[in-house]
């Protein structure tokens, strides 16, 4: 399973795609069958998925014809699924009477991959309560006469396969009330901007932590300085996780209980974390530390280039440290203490064989297969395997994300 937020205008997140992910021997690919998927999705998703996204928010599920004909969907709670049906859905009366009842049954309907020319397209308009339109490879013109043709629909209109700031500022002004895509893992040039005195300190402290020859005095020293982040610390150690017959109010002592390795992984975690609060920066920091732990495990699988775990635990940690701070990672990165080859792969430079990781990553994120089954042949590992870690991962990513809520 992944999911791939649906973000509003503002930048809040209004509901989760949910995908099912198919592995057969060494390939693996998003199934095409949408009923297949969705059939699976109502046997085992909406438990996997509440366990990465809880209990509340909208999760949009793929349907196909039998889906739909069957009134298997019945089975999923209407308050919370968008029923997404795909453009080129057959529009035969019965289908789309079925499709009625289910509304009347308190169901809402997307129509995916919209385009204007399509056979049926009007009478699916009929029942959506959202049009969703791809709009990669498209210059503004083409995308305005589209925007033209919703003339009469009065429900949500969503963006999708956005992937520059650009794009997402042009279907905002054609009055797109919803954008899906990776254009917000990447921060919008701004010349002159300065960070907050917040984000400042939260990159002071991501720097002293990327520093190997850090000690546990000084990393206190600076947690101590920072009120929140000292009262985050002793709730994370007097968590049930740690089973302390005695509650600890010292930090020097929270500290020494958990070790310097683990001190600098949980404030590593947490300045990340904090960095942007918004819906948008905690779906980017839950796809940071996603990516971190999974390439962390790549390497007990003895990956070849001696890259060992801690090394790309802090690689997919700062991956995205960009975007979180709306800066560009050269800038980010120049001033850190850190590696040669991990400076090198962050700025993404293809020479460097760590940057082989972060194009693992990408291709991950972006469903581009082929790709991801060449980059991990690359560091030995199959995919098959890769698939099982890719979930633990994540599994291990909502535990962790989950305890630092607690502690705010």
């Amino acid at each position: 399973m992944a999911s791939q937020p649906i973000f509003s205008r503002e930048m809040g997140v209004f509901a989760h795609e949910l995908l099912f992910r198919h592995c057969r021997g060494d390939e693996c690919a998003v199934i095409t069958d949408y009923d297949d998927a969705t059939n699976r999705i109502i046997a085992d998703g909406f438990s996997l998925a509440s366990s990465r996204l809880g209990k509340k928010g909208r999760l949009s599920v793929n349907v196909g014809y039998d889906n739909i004909m069957s009134k298997y969907v019945l089975a999923l709670p209407p308050e919370r699924v968008l029923l997404e049906v795909p453009g080129n859905a057959p529009a035969q009366p019965e289908f789309l009477a079925a499709c009625r009842e289910l509304k009347e049954a308190g169901y809402c309907f997307l129509v995916d991959n919209y385009t204007a020319d399509s056979p049926g397209v009007r009478e699916l308009m009929g029942i959506a309560d959202y049009l969703k339109v791809p709009v990669d490879g498209m210059d503004g013109q083409a995308v305005a006469r589209i925007r033209k043709s919703f003339a009469g629909f009065n429900g949500g209109l969503i963006a999708s396969r956005v992937e520059s700031w650009e794009a997402f500022e042009g279907c905002k002004f054609l009055g797109f009330d919803y954008f899906q895509g990776f254009f917000f893992s990447y921060p919008k040039d701004m010349v002159g901007r300065k960070i907050s005195s917040h984000k400042t300190a939260r990159l002071n402290l991501i720097r002293l932590l990327s520093d190997e020859d850090a000690d546990l005095a000084r990393i206190v020293d600076v947690i101590s300085t920072d009120q929140a982040l000292s009262v985050r610390l002793l709730h994370f150690v007097n968590s049930a996780a740690f089973s302390l017959g005695n509650r600890v109010d010292s930090l020097a002592r929270a500290a020494s209980l958990v070790g310097l390795d683990t001190l600098k992984k949980w404030a590593m975690t947490a300045a990340l974390s904090d960095l942007d609060p918004s819906d948008k920066g905690m779906e980017l920091s839950y796809r940071t530390m996603h990516g971190a732990i999974f390439l962390s495990m790549l390497a007990s699988k003895n990956v070849p280039g001696g890259a060992d775990a801690e090394t790309l635990y802090l690689l997919g940690l700062l991956n995205n440290v960009d975007a979180l701070l709306g800066m560009k990672m050269k800038e980010v990165v120049d001033a850190m203490p850190l590696k040669a080859t991990v400076k090198r792969a962050l700025v993404r430079d293809g020479r460097e064989p760590l940057t082989r990781f972060l194009s693992l990553l990408d291709s991950v994120w972006r469903n581009q297969w082929s790709e991801a089954r060449s980059h991990l042949g690359e560091v030995g590992v199959a995919l098959p395997k890769a698939a099982q870690l890719f979930m633990r991962a994540g599994e291990a990513t909502g535990e962790l994300m989950a305890s630092l809520a607690q502690t705010h």
